[in-house]
């Protein structure tokens, strides 16, 4: 999703988004979700 906003405030707001950071504990947690499966159609091997 993009943000969109026409008050300064919460374009201000928006723009923090990003302000954090993720320890290596949770990306190795993130990481660890991966089970190799596809929920869509694959675009390399679908037709259109």
């Amino acid at each position: 999703m993009i943000p969109k906003s026409v008050h300064k405030e919460r374009i201000i707001e928006n723009a923090g988004l990003f302000d954090f950071q993720l320890s290596a504990d949770e990306m190795k947690r993130i990481d660890a979700l991966d089970q190799n499966k596809r929920l869509g159609a694959d675009p390399d091997n679908f037709n259109f």
